[in-house]
């Protein structure tokens, strides 16, 4: 069984990508102005371009944090099997049998050393979502500020476009921050675990 959750943000991160994509294409793009009749429209098409160039680095921002998180678990060989399932998926030769995987004596070091990582990645995603308030503030006033000097398709409403990319990435937001809880809540459970069976020894 596949992570459903880290896979419905990959699928999220992607959408984005395609509709930012969608909307390059609809839109077209306009890099040079020669005619002095058209500054005022050039100056709409600037700025709708600065905020594709923005979306487009936010949706870098959180592809990054996804493959930093899918690359700590790849890295995480004594880490509970839940999380390891996005790796190894179906795979009989897993080794994931159990509940978690065999850990060495040394484990709860190195699970507390994976622990601080995660907290790091913890911190990026806040940032990276105080960054989205900005972005977001920048779509709600670029999108219609824009749309009479945009050429476009008479029947594309842009605000309700603007809608649904907003909405593509509070929902990316939302599920690195969940998936970053879980993480978290998860190595900090197996250690406090671990801390107990050796108090029992």
């Amino acid at each position: 069984m596949m992570d459903v959750h880290a896979l419905g943000i990959s699928y999220k991160i992607k959408r984005l990508k395609q509709q930012l994509l969608l909307l390059e294409r609809i839109t077209g793009k306009k890099e040079s102005c020669e005619d002095n009749d058209q500054k005022n429209a050039y100056s709409g098409w600037k700025g709708f371009n600065a905020l594709m160039s923005i979306m487009n680095k936010q949706v870098d921002r959180y592809q990054n944090l996804q493959g930093k998180i899918n690359d700590l678990c790849k890295r995480m060989p004594a880490y509970p099997c839940c999380c390891m399932k996005l790796q190894h998926g179906n795979n009989p030769n897993s080794n994931c049998g159990g509940s978690t995987i065999a850990r060495p004596e040394d484990g709860t070091k190195t699970l507390e050393q994976f622990l601080e990582e995660t907290f790091q990645l913890q911190r990026y995603i806040v940032a990276t979502g105080q960054k989205l308030i900005e972005v977001q503030a920048k779509i709600a006033s670029g999108f219609l500020g824009n749309a009479e000097d945009i050429e476009k398709p008479e029947s594309f409403d842009m605000e309700r476009y603007a809608d649904i990319i907003k909405t593509l990435f509070r929902e990316v937001q939302r599920g690195l921050e969940v998936r970053i809880s879980r993480l978290i809540g998860d190595l900090e459970g197996t250690i406090a675990f671990d801390g107990f069976r050796t108090s029992q020894k």
